[in-house]
């Protein structure tokens, strides 16, 4: 910065002519990398083409071969002989002869490629195509010998043969599942050992560039078929292709092979699992790389030369000023709004640039803290707002106890001059005076229940003979805390529409227990139930709520399960509330999910003793 007044009569525009011819060099050289990387990629997307075509043409070829193979031997499986020899307990060599007999002609009929064939009874008893061919001591050391009886169609990979008739020859195994025509049993096993002549007449047709390669590998990373015929049924691990890293379906990669550069591709058969690996030298395929590498090298040669004199004498007088422009800008970047430009004389665009920058930061540090004071004051008033909201709810409580209890009080004082009627003037006087008082908004869940217990108290007043109420509420709920007067609507809305339409002849039953951190209580009745469009329309209704609550909407206008469940979500979040099971003909259940938190720490030491994994989340 100290030197920057050396130049004060020009303009930033001109600063930046003398700039352009140092960027001009960087541009050419992120222009060679960028072509030289791009190019590469080209060559590898041109071999992602060849080599995935090649491959799944391939791939079809052998998966369409496989099938036709699987299909073909239908007609042996289910020849009558060798249901009968695979099902009989016993059997003759006349019997094996006949199997034998049915064996070759079926060899002779198909493919050629064929090898041997051999039928294992599930009692692993063994009938090849060739009498020779079934002592056990020429077979015993085929990979699928002793092997179980299975359902599934298993293919081996290439292994050399080691029983008569195919000795020395490479042979994969395939393996089908024999079942009884009339019970459906598996009863055997047809092995098929295939010689590798199609597998490489398939992948002599699929040509990969002149001197790429196919190769086919097994799950367990065997050589399945490779050109080198030698190394066929051998682990890739015992060959030269065990410095290769096999990509994974559909990938490419460039590795190092025999001194020289290769791209190696692989697809997977969706028959066999196999993998189809392809390996190509990579300067076949990129071959114009080379002479453009060559190009890019002279021009960014003769470019630098150019500029190698001009560049160090803008660098202390250009380029320094700006890269402290930029750190300053970073630092506000992170928060730090303290930075500042040092003044410098000037009238050029650069000095303007400095004092505008300073104004932006002074500014937008002010602005900032406008902002925040402004988002404070809206959270408090969506609290205010939300708060004044959940009061509306709970004034909003229809006095449809307060007639019914009346009317009853009336009628008893009317026909009998009893004490009962004390006792239900003092259980209606402190329910009212419990939902009246708004000094807290959560209270004990015992407290809740007290309540409760007094309106139902009047409803066996009621109904004396029939009428049941059961509380099945462990103690260690009950300094739970609660939305207050939450119990007392479903219950009253249980004795409205299922104990009185029955003449008081029911029951309701509260019941609570622990769901992980959650407490659910319900509240049960044995009335006539709901129906299921009458249900869903319910439901759908306390959804609708949910909803309008995230948008402070909820506005309700009877109380009731609507009205609580609109409490509970403002409260305690969208994933509490209040939820219908119905049973029609039977009754309802009512289920209430609030989060299990208590008035203090003694009511968590006894929690703790009965559910300490829940106290743990609490």
């Amino acid at each position: 910065m100290n030197n920057y007044p050396i130049l004060p009569k020009l303009s930033i525009k001109m600063k930046m002519v003398l700039a352009f011819l140092s960027v001009s060099v960087l541009s050419v050289l992120l222009a060679g990398g960028f072509s030289n990387y791009y190019y590469s990629k080209a060559a590898e997307q041109e071999f992602i083409s060849v080599s995935s075509e090649a491959s799944s043409r391939l791939n079809y070829h052998l998966d369409y071969y496989s099938q036709q193979l699987q299909q073909s031997t239908h007609s042996i499986i289910q020849n009558d002989i060798i249901q009968d020899w695979l099902t009989s307990e016993s059997y003759t060599n006349i019997d094996v002869q006949n199997v034998e007999k049915e064996l070759q002609r079926y060899l002779a009929l198909n493919y050629s490629e064929i090898q041997g064939m051999f039928l294992i009874s599930k009692s692993n008893h063994i009938v090849s195509m060739a009498q020779y061919y079934g002592k056990l001591d020429h077979i015993a050391d085929e990979p699928w010998y002793g092997l179980p009886v299975s359902p599934d169609i298993r293919i081996l990979p290439t292994h050399i043969a080691k029983y008569e008739g195919a000795f020395g020859q490479p042979v994969i195994s395939v393996l089908l599942p024999i079942y009884d025509k009339k019970t459906i049993d598996l009863i055997g096993v047809l092995v098929l050992d295939i010689s590798l002549r199609e597998i490489d007449r398939s992948i002599k047709i699929s040509k990969l560039g002149s001197s790429g390669i196919f190769f086919i590998l097994s799950e367990n990373d065997t050589i399945v078929y490779h050109p080198n015929e030698a190394w066929n049924g051998l682990p890739r691990g015992l060959t030269d292709l065990s410095s290769l890293k096999i990509p994974d379906n559909a990938e490419i990669s460039i590795q190092q092979y025999k001194g020289s550069d290769y791209l190696i591709g692989g697809s997977r058969s969706s028959v066999t699992g196999w993998r189809i690996v392809s390996l190509v030298p990579f300067a076949e395929v990129a071959i114009g790389l080379s002479s453009a590498r060559f190009s890019t090298q002279w021009v960014l040669g003769i470019i630098t030369l150019l500029v190698i004199f001009v560049v160090p004498l803008l660098s202390n007088r250009f380029v320094n000023p700006i890269l402290n422009l930029r750190g300053l800008m970073n630092r506000v970047s992170t928060g730090d709004l303290s930075v500042q430009t040092e003044s410098v004389p000037g009238q050029d665009e650069l000095q303007q640039l400095f004092h505008s920058f300073n104004v932006m930061v002074k500014r937008l540090d002010e602005l900032i803290a406008t902002n925040s004071r402004l988002q404070m004051k809206e959270m408090q008033a969506l609290l205010k707002q939300k708060e004044t909201m959940i009061k509306a709810l709970q004034n909003q409580i229809n006095p449809h106890l307060l007639y019914n209890t009346l009317g009853i009080i009336t009628s008893i004082a009317y026909l009998e001059n009893v004490p009962v009627i004390v006792r239900m003037a003092r259980n209606l006087s402190d329910v009212y005076r419990y939902t009246a008082k708004f000094t807290n908004m959560e209270v004990k869940l015992e407290d809740e229940l007290g309540q409760l217990r007094k309106y139902l108290d009047i409803i066996h007043v009621r109904f004396p003979k029939h009428f049941q109420s059961r509380f099945l509420i462990n103690e260690k709920f009950n300094c739970c805390l609660v939305v207050k007067f939450i119990l007392q609507p479903i219950v009253e809305n249980a004795v409205k529409y299922a104990i009185e339409p029955k003449g008081g002849e029911g029951a309701v039953m509260i019941s609570a227990y622990d769901d992980g951190p959650d407490l659910v209580i319900e509240i049960a009745d044995n009335g006539p139930g709901l129906k299921e469009q009458e249900l869903q329309q319910i439901n759908g209704q306390l959804e609708k709520i949910s909803a309008a609550v995230e948008q402070s909407e909820a506005q309700q206008d009877s109380l009731g399960i609507a009205n609580v469940h609109a409490r509970l979500i403002l409260h305690y979040g969208c994933e509490y509330g209040v939820k219908l099971t119905s049973f029609p003909g039977r009754g309802t259940v009512v289920s209430i999910r609030i989060p299990i938190h208590f008035d203090n720490t003694d009511s968590l030491g006894d929690y703790h003793k009965i559910r300490p994994e829940i106290l743990k989340e609490i």
